[in-house]
Parts: structure tokens; C-alpha cells; sequence
């Protein structure tokens, strides 16, 4: 039985533990304990429940308790996450090239990816873990683990995962009580009860980690990447709600214009008639004790341009660190973007989107090395795998003019490009789309060259026939 202490949570024992496995489990545990309140925080900036921060000089008491919500690092999260679009893996033109289509289907895997870009953005990085499947579940199950509830250690030597926690489940407190614990040629189960965390040892063949890490912008530093939700983010999070706060408040004192009244008794405004005074449609004023009347003006109306020009400027702000189009927070210009226009405005989420599928390809070719491995329980990297491409949709939006422009200009310079999926890829159509067409195609061609064949062989059969007799009457003439 070993003891592993961590800060924040209660002492941690482990049966069936190594010295080196209850140490690498402390320090994960640890590790996951101090991330634990910033991704908390992270979570709640997207939910939109973070509370309005009162700077206690424009807004009223009466105000300061409002709940409002903002969805911008929402925003910045979905809009990077729809630019992705997974379509599998292949080799020299095959599209499957080790038979992890099926198993890739039966996980789910399109969306599970979807979901870790979206913990991925939001927190950091996620982890894909690969199992083997029990009864009734498919040979390998992928899951993909948030940040908030997971934690690893990066190996920069071997740039791989060294080992990595998940947490299943926890109590009420928030304390785990499920884990699953990765590591190099071991994944470990782990159920706690009483403090004590008891063992259960799974298959894995295959010598290796079997987690991969998605990062957002990895660095040297920091290799599990940084969320979309910066400090700049939430910093204009909290300024523009304060400012709909102000132009709120503003907006009450808009729809009642403050008046004044000179000269008038001072029973005529009580604490019951002032809003009276201020709805009526007549106002009818008494002269006051010496006799004169009142006089009834009306202060200068307050305007909201201040307030939202602020909010214009915060939010551009936010899309220049959040590389999204204006349109994407709610502000458009007076006529229709062009189509040269929308492509130039979502260039460089593009550009962010293109550039994390090549931080994604090598986690992905390892998740498919793994998939192999633990499907054929060998030690062994399939061959060539590491040449495997990962295909998917190009993230910059092209205009169909444009795209079948190009794709007519390629053709006609090298014809045997028409037939290729990789043009019809730059056409827009997605890998299903250009396997059905192929596959119409395959059929269509197969048929023509059976009616091809049928009419060759109809002008020969009459001539057969007659051929026939007359070789009979030659060889009965030789006999005779």
C-alpha cells in the first residue's frame, strides 16, 4: 500500500500501485489540482455566467445585481471549431489504408472530435484515449477528456504524452472517486472508496501511452497550448458588459426625461406623484405663495452614441484578438458583403484553423497507430504509417465560382486531374460525396463497356452461323 499526498484533496492510497506508479499518480493529481480553479474559470467565462463586475462609479445600486450575460468567448470557441471537418485518413490513394473506418465509425469519432476541439479551444488542450472495447462495445473505444477533468505529463525528448490521468467520476465535493491512469505499456483503473484507491489492470499490448494530446497553439513552453479564452478575451468580456450595464442605466433615464420647475409650490411634487409628474399628459402647476407662476423646462436629453461607440470599439477588439469578422458579433455594414469580401474577412481564422490541423496530424496518425495496435494486441507500429495523410475540409471558404474556376483551368492544363478526388476536394464536396460519385462513375463506365462488348458481338454471330454449313459441305466434298 503506498501513500501519495496532494495538495487540496485528502491523502491518497493506492493497492496495487508501484512505488513509480503511486509517484506519477501524485504528481498528476497534483498537477490537475492547481489547473483546477483557471479551468473552472474558463468554463465559466463560456457558459456566460460570469458575474457583472461593478466598478462602483456609473451604475446604480439598484443595478448592480443584475445578471448579465455576454457570449463572446463562446464565440471565439464554436467559431475556430466549425472550421474542421474530419475525413479520415489515407495512403497512396486509399482511403482507408488499415481498416480503422469501422472502428472509427462505431465510436463516433466525427463528433467525439468535434467535441475535443471544442474542450481543446476552451481550455487548452484535450486528450484522446484508446481502450480496449469490453463485450458489446466496439474492439477499440476512443474517448475524448476535457482538460477540467484530466491531466498529463509531456515528454518533450520523445514529444509524446509520458502519462496522463482522466478522471470518471467524483463526488459531491468534487473529489474523484473513478480514474483511469495512463501509462507507458499500462492503463489502470482506478476506483476509490474510503480514500483508498484500489486497482484494476486493462489490456494494452502495445508498449505505449495510448493518449494523444490536441493543443492549441503549442510552444516550446508550454506544449499543452493556450485557451482561446485569453486574458485579453475576458478582460473585454467584463468591459462590454459593463458598458451595456451603462447604456442600460442610460437608457432608463432616456425613456424618462428628467424636467425642472421654477417657482412652484412645494407641495406639488410628493414622494406618490413624482412619476406621475413625470407620465402625465397634463401637468397642472399652482402658483406658488407669492404668486407666481411656474416656470417648466426640460434638461437636455442624454445620448446613447457614447455608449455604443465604446461597444463598437471593445468589440472590434475582440475580433482582432479573436481573428473573427465583425459580422460575427453582431456588426454589419449597410450593404451585402461580396463573396471576395466574406472570404477576405474570414482569412486569417482560416489561416488559425489550417495551422492547428498540422499541429493535430501527428496525435492523429498516433491515434491511428494505436487503434491498429490495440485491435491486433501487437507491440508492433504498422508499416508505413507514419507516410498515412490526414484529409480534411480546407477551412478557407471559396466562393463555387471561384473554386470551379480554378478546378476548370487545372483540368485543362492536365486532363487526367478531372478523375482525381483531390480536385474534386477543391470543388467543395465532402469525401462521402466524392466516394458516391466515383462509385456512379465506376458503374456507369462498367455498364458502357458491356454494351460495348454486346454490339461488337452482334455482327459476328449471323456470319458464325453461316460460316457453319459451309465448312460442313467442305469437309463432306474432301470425303467424297
Amino acid at each position: 500500500m503506498t501513500g501519495v499526498a496532494v495538495e487540496g484533496l485528502l491523502p491518497v492510497r493506492a493497492v496495487g500501485l508501484s512505488e513509480d506508479e503511486a509517484a506519477t499518480l501524485g504528481r498528476l493529481l497534483e498537477r490537475w489540482a492547481s489547473k483546477r480553479q483557471k479551468n473552472a474559470l474558463l468554463g465559466v467565462y463560456f457558459d456566460a455566467h460570469r458575474p457583472f463586475r461593478d466598478l462602483g462609479i456609473s451604475v446604480p445600486p439598484q443595478m448592480a445585481s443584475v445578471r448579465a450575460a455576454l457570449g463572446w468567448p463562446a464565440k471565439a470557441v464554436r467559431a475556430l471549431v466549425r472550421k474542421h471537418q474530419f475525413e479520415g485518413f489515407s495512403l497512396a490513394g486509399d482511403l482507408d489504408p488499415f481498416d480503422v473506418g469501422e472502428t472509427l465509425a462505431e465510436n463516433s469519432f466525427d463528433v467525439e472530435f468535434l467535441q475535443a476541439l471544442s474542450s481543446t479551444y476552451k481550455h487548452s488542450f484535450s486528450l484522446l484515449t484508446s481502450t480496449a472495447g469490453d463485450s458489446g462495445e466496439p474492439d477499440v473505444v476512443i474517448q475524448a477528456r476535457d482538460a477540467e477533468w484530466s491531466s498529463a505529463l509531456w515528454d518533450k525528448r520523445r514529444r509524446e504524452v509520458e502519462a496522463a490521468l482522466t478522471i470518471t467520476d467524483a463526488d459531491d465535493y468534487g473529489v474523484p472517486t473513478s480514474a483511469v491512469l495512463y501509462l507507458r505499456g499500462s492503463t489502470i483503473r482506478l476506483e476509490r472508496s474510503w480514500g483508498v484507491w484500489k486497482v484494476e489492470r486493462l489490456p494494452n499490448p502495445t508498449g505505449r501511452t495510448l493518449v494523444e494530446v490536441l493543443p492549441h497553439d503549442p510552444q516550446l513552453s508550454r506544449p499543452f497550448g493556450r485557451s482561446r479564452i485569453t486574458r485579453e478575451v475576458r478582460y473585454l468580456t467584463d468591459a462590454a458588459i459593463r458598458t451595456l450595464m451603462r447604456a442600460e442605466t442610460g437608457a432608463e433615464f432616456f425613456a424618462s426625461p428628467q424636467r425642472h420647475v421654477l417657482g412652484a409650490h412645494e407641495d406639488a411634487f410628493k414622494d406618490e406623484t413624482r412619476w406621475t409628474a413625470i407620465t402625465g399628459r397634463v401637468l397642472a402647476l399652482s402658483a406658488n405663495e407669492e404668486g407666481d407662476l411656474p416656470q417648466v423646462g426640460q434638461f437636455q436629453q442624454m445620448s446613447m452614441e457614447p455608449h455604443l461607440s465604446m461597444y463598437r470599439q471593445l468589440a472590434q477588439n475582440f475580433c482582432a484578438e479573436t481573428s473573427l469578422p465583425m459580422s460575427a458579433v453582431g456588426l454589419f455594414t449597410d450593404s451585402p458583403a461580396s463573396a471576395e469580401a466574406m472570404q477576405a474577412a474570414e482569412a486569417q481564422l482560416a489561416e488559425d484553423a489550417e495551422y492547428q490541423w498540422r499541429v493535430f496530424r501527428p496525435a492523429l496518425l498516433r491515434l491511428q497507430q494505436n487503434v491498429v495496435m490495440l485491435r491486433d494486441g501487437t507491440d508492433q507500429v504498422p508499416t508505413d504509417s507514419w507516410r498515412a495523410n490526414v484529409n480534411w475540409t480546407p477551412a478557407r471558404w471559396v466562393s463555387p465560382q471561384a473554386a470551379s474556376d480554378f478546378v476548370v483551368k487545372a483540368v485543362a492544363a492536365m486532363p487526367e486531374l478531372a478523375q482525381t478526388s483531390v480536385m474534386m476536394r477543391r470543388l467543395g464536396l465532402s469525401q462521402g460525396e466524392i466516394d458516391e460519385i466515383l462509385t456512379e462513375l465506376t458503374r456507369a463506365n462498367a455498364s458502357g463497356i458491356l454494351d460495348r462488348v454486346l454490339a461488337a458481338a452482334e455482327p459476328l454471330a449471323p456470319a458464325a452461323v453461316a460460316d457453319e454449313p459451309a465448312a460442313e459441305v467442305t469437309d463432306v466434298v474432301a470425303a467424297g
